[in-house]
């Protein structure tokens, strides 16, 4: 994929594409509170070595038992919960610093044009999409590989959604992207949170868990404070000898004969509340840091609206779950189990728990879930944004098809900055398509894709790479790459047809689309290719289409003579004996100079005149 511009990237793979100076002190930071961490978790170690010792040689040395040993036993076992406890969260703090270190270097590798820290998107290649394939949006060193920031696979395939189809909104979104740019830290502490729930082996949504059945019988309401009060007076009846052991029993396994008829389900959401939890905490924590942020773009306005003000906390209902999730928790331990279900019911309260849970908020958790996906692909945008703010700008897109179309300084993501040589583009209001010819290796492949990813990006709400770039509404299509099947009996021309025609369709349902074409009709002969290829630019003009074609058929050029709704645009080379240049800029006019002949002789596949 993209090796037509990865060329340029394997000469200067050490070179920075962008500033680091950030990312570089927050490493700086962050490796200093790393190392605080570090030493405090080792010191956890040896209070909780020495506080468990303390627990065994109270046992040992104060046989048999009064009551100060058994408040010593008490206290140094309450002690040995709370350094466990403390250990745990330091070694939580401990991996979100990782998290936050391994964030920043990612971005210093990016500036290099390593994106290994980043999904390639792979599954995503898709060749029948309107534009996607034919602008290598995915796959190794792809667009996405270098735009994509989520941390999560639902965010991401949300992120892909937009890119491929397009948002709503796309101002509002730009307006968020622009606050979250500025708010660098802030954004990377929330991906640092996603990352550690995504690195859980169990990728189950929250939402799908509790939108799941747990059903009880109505005697289970009853249970729950019928069975303790059994068991305590069963307890008591043996603790004043009015029973013996065996009896005590046999009655107390005939008592939890209830708890039995409901295991099958308890446990079924036992094992989905342990899958979700470490999912609970993290989300928990991303909507802490939300909380306590004042943005002012509407859209994350709206979102912290709908979390934090609405009658339904966010927040507050994720603390609730959280509550639910320990209590399941209690029950890993078989024994413990047995004693919570026999003197409180524990299973019975966990059902009822939980039923009353899902009526309160089950239906706010998707909302919610979605809120923390997308506010991932916004920081993918404000990354992009930050990274390339110099070179960036925000779209604006008009809903009139017939307005002009003004492009200035477009350029290419992942070419270098310094090797990016940019371009203006423009239509008139009158002016439909433009013809681009030019020489092989010129820049005129690179430039259509250039156009491509960038109103692929105003269409998703992002910031393009360009210094102004006024664009309609309009859904983009393109016929740059296609090949034939062997498995479905297509022949390369064939291939081409299909695509045509998938174009066409959707003009003639209506759509209002940009067209980007690269040398179309390529699998016949020349004077049917000239032919094939000029009808059909006439019937899109008929139609009044928009787009570009870039071509090395001349024919075409002659087009504008005939309707002043095309025009002609080209890119040049200079030949200077043994040597030849490109300056990759696009220009008014047909091309005059071609290189075949010359490059043929060059890689000695041809003999010297």
């Amino acid at each position: 994929m993209v090796c037509y511009i990865w060329i340029y990237v394997v000469e200067i793979m050490a070179q920075e594409n962008y500033s680091t100076a950030y990312y570089k002190k927050r490493i700086e930071k962050l490796t200093v509170q790393l190392k605080k961490l570090e030493n405090r978790s080792k010191l956890w170690i040896i209070i909780r070595l020495f506080s468990f010792l303390s627990i065994i040689s109270i046992l040992y040395f104060t046989f048999p038992y009064n009551l100060f040993s058994t408040v010593g036993i008490i206290t140094s076992t309450l002690l040995f919960l709370l350094f466990v406890k403390k250990s745990i969260e330091n070694k939580e703090q401990l991996n979100y610093v990782q998290q936050l270190i391994e964030i920043n270097k990612n971005e210093i590798k990016a500036s290099q044009f390593d994106f290994s820290g980043f999904s390639k998107g792979e599954k995503y290649i898709n060749p029948s999409h309107p534009f996607s394939y034919d602008i290598d949006l995915f796959g190794k060193n792809g667009f996405f590989q270098l735009f994509n920031r989520t941390v999560t696979k639902n965010a991401e395939e949300l992120l892909t959604h937009y890119l491929l189809n397009g948002v709503i909104d796309p101002e509002k979104r730009i307006l968020s992207i622009e606050e979250l740019s500025k708010n660098k830290s802030w954004s990377q502490n929330f991906l640092a949170h996603g990352k550690r729930l995504e690195n859980e082996e169990n990728k189950t949504s929250i939402k799908k868990t509790v939108f799941k059945s747990y059903d009880f019988r109505s005697w289970v309401n009853a249970m729950q404070f019928i069975l303790p009060v059994l068991t305590i007076i069963l307890t008591g009846a043996f603790y004043y000898d009015v029973i013996n052991f065996i009896q005590f029993i046999v009655i107390g396994i005939i008592l939890l004969i209830p708890v039995r008829q409901t295991l099958k389900t308890t446990n079924r959401l036992h094992k989905e509340l342990s899958n979700i939890g470490p999912k609970i905490k993290a989300m928990k924590e991303q909507f802490t840091i939300f909380e306590n942020i004042s943005f002012e773009s509407p859209l994350l306005v709206e979102y912290q609206n709908e979390l934090f003000k609405n009658r339904k906390n966010g927040k507050e209902s994720l603390a609730k779950l959280s509550k639910i999730v320990k209590q399941a928790e209690y029950r890993d331990n078989i024994l413990v189990a047995i004693l919570l279900n026999f003197y409180l019911a524990w299973d019975f309260r966990l059902l009822i728990e939980m039923k009353k849970w899902k009526e309160t908020y089950d239906y706010h958790i998707e909302t919610w879930e979605d809120i923390v996906y997308d506010i991932e692909t916004l920081i993918s945008g404000a990354f992009f944004r930050y990274n390339y703010e110099n070179q960036t700008s925000a779209p604006k897109l008009t809903d009139n098809d017939k307005k002009e179309i003004l492009i200035k300084n477009i350029g290419h993501p992942i070419i270098p900055l310094d090797k990016l040589v940019k371009n203006d583009f423009s239509l008139t209001r009158e002016q439909q398509f433009a013809i681009i010819t030019g020489p092989n290796m010129a820049g005129k492949s690179t430039f259509l894709r250039s156009i491509g990813i960038n109103i692929m990006l105003a269409n998703a709400g992002f910031h393009v790479m360009a210094e102004e770039f006024v664009f309609p509404k309009m859904k983009l299509y393109s016929s740059m790459r296609t090949s034939d099947d062997l498995k479905d009996e297509t022949s390369y021309f064939h291939a081409e047809l299909l695509r045509l025609r998938f174009i066409m369709d959707a003009i003639e349902r209506g759509e209002k689309v940009f067209i980007i074409l690269d040398e179309i009709l390529k699998g016949t002969n020349s004077k049917d290719k000239q032919e094939g290829s000029s009808l059909f630019l006439q019937k899109l003009n008929k139609m009044h289409v928009k787009g570009i074609i870039a071509t090395h058929d001349l024919s075409l050029t002659t087009l504008p003579e005939k309707y002043p709704s095309m025009v002609n645009r080209y890119f040049d080379t200079e030949i200077n004996g043994d040597e030849i240049s490109f300056d990759y800029t696009i220009r008014d006019g047909v091309a005059k100079n071609m290189n075949a002949s010359f490059l043929l002789r060059k890689m000695g596949l041809i003999d010297n005149p």
